[in-house]
């Protein structure tokens, strides 16, 4: 079975179940509780359909600007922090540095996503927000949805499906083209990382 750097390299996107990650299932658990408490405004684009609380905001957000968005800001800054304290942790990071095979990753922009019926991401890839991404890391915050799955175009003729369960984090190049289909029921909650 390949490693996690392994797959990172060769396809670009790798699913990684509870215990194979840097985060407890009790860090878990308080990542859902604070991630329930952000405010939750929407996404941008009309493709994308999806409500977004904002726990670290990149000054260098081209996607934004290109669309004439107004900057993004944190609405609640104290949970935030507390989010970050937990997903940035110096474990966390380091654990992440060695599966990315960088010396140093350092959290850009960080984001909780809130899908509901109906609601979905559209074809994109990271590079599109700001080119100096190079991974981003989603951690699943609830199982109780159907539909929602991440999309991954591995190459023109190989497309996969992920389904992130509560507890489960995916990997993928900031280069990636991806995409959340529709969710049929339920709420899908996840939080994204953008490193470089």
């Amino acid at each position: 079975m390949s490693s996690p750097k392994e797959l990172l390299r060769d396809e670009g996107v790798v699913l990684l179940r509870e215990g194979d990650h840097p985060y407890s299932p009790e860090e878990i658990n308080d990542l859902i509780a604070l991630c329930q408490k952000l405010p939750r405004p929407g996404g941008i684009g009309q493709e994308n359909r999806l409500g977004v609380g904002r726990i670290l905001v990149d000054p260098v957000d081209i996607a934004r600007g290109e669309r004439g968005y107004a900057p993004a800001t944190v609405e609640a800054p104290e949970i935030a922090q507390l989010i970050l304290d937990i997903v940035a942790s110096e474990r966390a990071m380091a654990y992440w540095a060695d599966c990315f095979g960088q010396e140093e990753v350092i959290v850009r922009r960080a984001q909780t996503n809130f899908l509901h019926q109906g609601d979905q991401v559209g074809w994109h890839d990271d590079h599109e927000a700001n080119p100096e991404y190079m991974f981003s890391i989603v951690v699943g915050l609830t199982d109780e949805y159907t539909g929602g799955e991440f999309l991954a175009q591995i190459t023109p003729d190989d497309q996969r499906r992920f389904r992130v369960n509560r507890g489960d984090v995916l990997i993928a190049r900031a280069a990636l083209q991806h995409a959340v289909d529709v969710v049929e029921s339920g709420q899908r909650i996840s939080l994204v990382l953008f490193t470089a």
